[in-house]
């Protein structure tokens, strides 16, 4: 068995697990049940998409699914606390007052994902935002979502741009079912702790697992590469301005010579006339 084949057996084992948790829940016994139930569910799903579009070659589609499965699997986890939150969550009346007040109070709740990343708990914290954000500009219409890295005949740092369709690359499959499971654990983590339940997952903060994710990283003394989120996107648009600028020096070198070409025909030209 190929490593990409055990990692994704892994995978699959593990979204099985968050399946049969999300199963003990039953809906429409409690407001909250009813919520987490929901939310759990489409959690589960958006992670076996990720798994599924992964396997498919789109990579870039994978990670937002792995976004969207954290995203509702935390907000599952804060509904779960409060009747109160998880009645206003299911009916967007949350007291006697005007729908424009509830549209802004939800959109500043239940539709700020950095509200729902914070209310989870204040432990991990810090984690849970720089995840996010690297899933987030790895899915979304940002430039460091649109290539990768690889070798090519005249540079082994090359800029090669997706294409429509699924790219056929076990490196890139590598890592980013390694990045799924990364972020599927991190989430079943913060379910184990506050559920009180062993799903079997062991977790822990490490830079790869960004990196996996994000591609880009800086070298670190400790961790050997360090992943700065607010960097990621910056990163990407720099390695494009290089290639930018290799093409037009290259484009400029082929002019010169080609006009050092036309100068030597014509002086040719205008001696073979004087002989």
């Amino acid at each position: 068995m190929n490593s990409n084949a055990d990692i994704r057996v892994e995978l699959l084992s593990v979204i099985e697990r968050y399946v049969q948790f999300a199963s003990t829940v039953k809906p429409f016994a409690s407001p909250s049940a009813t919520a987490q139930y929901m939310l759990l569910v489409r959690s589960c799903n958006s992670f076996s998409a990720a798994v599924s579009l992964c396997m498919s070659g789109f990579f870039v589609e994978s990670y937002n699914s792995a976004r969207v499965g954290l995203e509702t699997g935390w907000l599952s986890l804060v509904l779960r606390r409060s009747a109160t939150k998880s009645w206003e969550w299911l009916t967007l009346v949350p007291s006697d007052t005007s729908m424009e007040v509830a549209e802004k109070r939800y959109k500043d709740t239940f539709g700020s994902p950095a509200w729902i990343r914070k209310e989870v708990s204040q432990d991990g914290k810090e984690l849970r935002d720089n995840l996010y954000q690297v899933l987030s500009t790895k899915s979304h219409a940002n430039v460091a979502a649109t290539f990768f890295m690889c070798s090519s005949a005249n540079d082994p740092n090359d800029l090669c741009l997706y294409g429509p369709g699924p790219l056929d690359s076990e490196e890139h499959r590598s890592k980013h079912l390694r990045g799924i499971l990364y972020s599927l654990c991190s989430l079943l983590h913060d379910i184990q702790v506050q559920c009180g339940v062993d799903l079997g997952v062991t977790w822990r903060h490490d830079e790869m697992g960004l990196f996996n994710i994000a591609g880009v990283g800086y070298p670190d003394k400790d961790s050997g590469v360090r992943v700065v989120p607010k960097k990621v996107n910056a990163a990407y648009q720099t390695m494009v301005l290089l290639k930018l600028a290799k093409c037009q020096q290259s484009g400029a070198t082929a002019m010169d010579n080609l006009a050092v070409e036309r100068t030597c025909a014509t002086s040719r030209a205008g001696c073979s006339l004087s002989g």
